[in-house]
């Protein structure tokens, strides 16, 4: 069980090996990006597989779930990386998706779904959720270093492995571009799960479509300051605060506020 799944765990440390030896390289993409496709293949076979043995999507298990977001993870790591061309956030980002991929593969995926969780509706909210997330997930990181880059650069004392990552203004261009796809994907998650949710429940008023568009009010906010010419760490924050609401949502807004819309 799991086969391809540790195929794409060891797809993922090569990736991640490549990317730290690509920082002292001088040109081109490297090896990483190449890998790291490699990998979502491998993953995404393994996730059609453990589907295929529930009978049913294999994010209605927590292993399952986990698996999905590292998967998406990558992809839109690959994304931003391809529409950026820059290659030194690699030994940044590709932890994450190495780290999720291991729990994905290490933690249990055999609990059977409800009847009300069926459906290509259901199937295309959840998936587009989890890539919001995913994308939010890497605009915190990308924060998280453009923070402590400006902060080194403050000091003037950059470091040899700092010095290799990307100038402030494209660290701050791949923030945009991830929050940007995590607002739209979003968009339409919160459109397809208010579908799905007048299909199965005569009513609905959730905390979890509360939160959501909370979120996505911040993250609009976030982009409509940085157009209006704020300092690239204030916009840093405000993304930081952003996936901070992403994560309260998906634990205690999910585990204890959310009436009919739980899924664990």
């Amino acid at each position: 069980m799991h086969a391809l799944g540790w195929v794409a765990v060891g797809l993922y440390a090569a990736a991640e090996a490549m990317a730290i030896r690509s920082l002292f390289r001088p040109k081109g993409l490297g090896a990483a990006p190449a890998l790291v496709a490699a990998g979502l293949v491998a993953q995404f076979l393994d996730l059609q597989l453990v589907g295929r043995s529930l009978g049913s999507v294999p994010y209605r298990t927590l292993g399952g779930s986990i698996a999905l977001f590292a998967w998406m993870l990558g992809l839109a790591y690959l994304a931003l990386v391809l529409r950026h061309r820059e290659r030194a956030i690699g030994p940044f980002l590709i932890p994450f998706v190495l780290a999720f991929s291991v729990l994905g593969v290490v933690l249990p995926s055999h609990a059977p779904s409800g009847p009300a969780t069926r459906g290509s509706l259901f199937a295309f909210h959840v998936t587009l959720a989890i890539l919001a997330d995913a994308a939010f997930a890497l605009s915190f990181v990308l924060s998280l270093l453009y923070l402590i880059q400006n902060r080194q650069i403050r000091r003037g004392r950059t470091g040899v492995l700092f010095s290799r990552l990307p100038a402030l203004e494209v660290i701050g261009r791949m923030n945009r571009t991830s929050a940007t796809i995590g607002i739209v994907v979003l968009t339409v998650s919160v459109a397809l799960g208010v579908a799905w949710a007048r299909r199965v429940w005569s009513g609905f008023t959730d905390a979890k479509l509360v939160w959501a568009l909370l979120t996505l009010l911040v993250y609009g906010m976030m982009l409509w300051m940085d157009r209006r010419g704020w300092e690239g760490p204030r916009v840093a924050l405000l993304s930081i605060f952003g996936f901070l609401l992403v994560l309260f949502s998906y634990t205690f807004v999910n585990l204890y506020l959310s009436q009919a819309h739980v899924f664990r």
